[in-house]
């Protein structure tokens, strides 16, 4: 049976992160070193985690715990999810869009597909007529996914944030799974959007900014949801011809 409550929480932030200490997941969490070691203890003992010495000076050694192979197994909807949206954006490229062109490019029109499809998905419940209501609506619907959980306001826009990788061997390959990841934000949100962090490269979350929007309420700067559903339509019905 697949963990849940706090050791699912330290899963999915192990994941994330790759590694991290006892002191590190309880700041995260806000919890005790002891309950974090508790917890730890038993995801050891389910062998869906290990850990490894951290070298350091003198003193009490300290340990980077880890996510096990068994613990990727159980625990892998967000690399199912985007493998299922890879193949239906690899069945519905078109052959001009990929003819001559080299494997990279290929590879990112997918991920343009991938981000498409989420916002197709997810469009209809993003649907507020300003930034400030679309944003925590983006939050809900992308926290399923895995992609963002929280969400502020500074003087500049808005700053969403996500405490840890939903498929991070695929970021660590390539960027442009976070590529996908921005571009749907954006298109949900219709502003521009920067990535301005990456738990893969070592920030602490994987981190993206919206500006303000200064214009009229719903200003799309990239297709709107219902664009991108005629879009899929036309997309799939040269696919199944």
């Amino acid at each position: 049976m697949a963990p849940e409550g706090t050791k699912a929480q330290i899963l999915r932030l192990l994941q994330g992160w790759g590694e991290a200490t006892v002191i590190h997941l309880a700041q995260e969490l806000d919890m005790s070193p002891a309950a974090v070691r508790r917890h730890l203890d038993g995801l050891r003992a389910e062998g869906l985690v290990d850990a490894r010495p951290q070298r350091q000076g003198v003193g009490r050694p300290s340990f980077l715990f880890y996510t096990t192979e068994r613990a990727e197994e159980l625990t892998s909807a967000g690399y199912s999810r985007l493998l299922g949206r890879m193949f239906r954006g690899l069945v519905e490229l078109r052959p001009e869009e990929i003819s001559g062109q080299p494997g990279k490019e290929v590879l990112g029109r997918v991920f343009e597909g991938v981000a498409e499809h989420l916002a197709e998905q997810y469009g209809p419940q993003v649907a507020g007529e300003t930034l400030e209501e679309r944003v925590p609506q983006a939050i809900r619907v992308l926290r399923a996914e895995g992609i963002l959980d929280r969400w502020d306001r500074g003087p500049e826009g808005f700053r969403l944030t996500n405490s840890a990788c939903p498929y991070r061997r695929a970021a660590l390959a390539t960027n442009q799974a976070c590529s996908a990841d921005r571009l749907a934000i954006q298109l949900l949100l219709g502003r521009p959007v920067e990535q301005v962090g990456r738990v893969v490269e070592g920030h602490p979350f994987c981190e993206y900014v919206v500006k303000q929007e200064v214009a009229q309420a719903r200003n799309r700067e990239e297709p709107a949801p219902s664009e991108l559903r005629r879009r899929g339509a036309r997309r799939r019905a040269v696919a199944v011809s």
